[in-house]
């Protein structure tokens, strides 16, 4: 009776348990979403949810349940995948593991697009919104890789510097714009920092095309960017077309990017957590890789959504508060390691 090979073993055993970890995460973000639904200012029990998401009869409840708890709990892992895909594509085309879209002022980019269509054009449509923000992320990635790579070469160091240089001064336009027109001030300060509360249904349906087009483009570059981990001159001589793929990653960030900043607002340093945990869990292949920081980020955004629920309880705070100082105190572990 013939045996299986060491090796046939080996790959089956690799399959079954990645396997088992997406099952685990999948059932994970399944009971954070439940729970997204249940807690807040009101325990909701199983049955009222139930009722709330088959039956609608419009009480008080059902309002609260399908109306404003729902939105936020498809929102949020939508934004955290998106979110951990784009810091995955940018820390390795940048090559630099403390780069995401924030460092890279990406998310600042899309925000100042969001509020100039806003503010300046009367653009008021989910679509215009969404589609301002992902050619305001577009444009950024273009401008900040061109700025680094004309200034002697992309290196790590050079594309954080440009970044953070060009994330302050779309911080510095947007509060320019705002003081302005304070009516845009009242209503956009509370999105400004980020977060799920009180979107509309409408918002998440009309963001999944974005995300799902840059996470499919994102899979689609999988193995030219296991081979950018390397070195340019590496990466050519092994047939990799530099420009394109790096020219398809923009779009794809942009899209991941400017989809996250139309549903949620700027929600800081998710795409600087996720991309090491989803190393941490499956390597650097990237195949496994984004699916890993997908699910993470979901994960990740969907749990601090709830904590911002009860951080300074009965209010509410910006989730973008929650990830950015669990992504601040990352970003400095990772800078105290490079200067060590």
């Amino acid at each position: 009776m013939p045996h299986a090979s060491p090796t046939k073993s080996l790959r089956a055993h690799w399959r079954i348990g990645h396997r088992s970890l997406f099952a685990g995460l999948a059932l994970v973000l399944f009971a954070l979403m439940y729970l997204s639904l249940a807690l807040g200012y009101r325990l909701y029990s199983p049955e009222e949810i139930w009722t709330a998401l088959t039956a609608f009869d419009g009480s008080e409840a059902d309002v609260v349940i399908h109306d404003l708890r729902l939105p936020r709990a498809l929102m949020a892992p939508m934004v955290g995948a998106a979110l951990g895909i784009a810091g995955v594509i940018v820390q390795t085309l940048s090559r630099n593991r403390i780069a995401s879209p924030d460092t890279l002022g990406l998310n600042a980019g899309a925000a100042f697009a969001v509020v100039v269509a806003s503010g300046l054009f009367g653009v008021v449509s989910l679509p215009g919104l969404s589609l301002a923000s992902a050619l305001g992320a577009l444009v950024t990635s273009f401008v900040v890789f061109g700025l680094a790579a004309a200034a002697g070469g992309i290196s790590p160091l050079r594309i954080v510097l440009v970044g953070v240089t060009f994330a302050g001064l779309f911080d510095s336009f947007v509060n320019v714009v705002l003081t302005v027109n304070e009516t845009m001030l009242d209503q956009l300060l509370f999105w400004l920092a980020g977060s799920f509360a009180d979107r509309k249904l409408d918002l998440a349906f009309n963001g999944l095309p974005f995300v799902v087009a840059g996470a499919a483009l994102a899979v689609s570059l999988a193995r030219p960017l296991d081979i950018l981990q390397t070195d340019d001159s590496t990466a050519r001589g092994l047939g990799v077309p530099l420009g394109v793929v790096r020219g398809l990653a923009f779009v794809a960030v942009a899209l991941l990017s400017g989809a996250a900043v139309a549903m949620a607002g700027p929600v800081m340093f998710v795409g600087l957590v996720v991309p090491h945990a989803a190393r941490a869990l499956v390597g650097l292949g990237h195949r496994l890789q984004i699916a890993a920081a997908a699910m993470v980020g979901a994960l990740y955004t969907t749990l601090a959504d709830i904590v911002a629920r009860f951080v300074i309880y009965p209010r509410e705070a910006p989730v973008g508060a929650v990830t950015a100082i669990v992504g601040g105190l990352l970003l400095l572990v990772l800078l105290r390691r490079r200067a060590a």
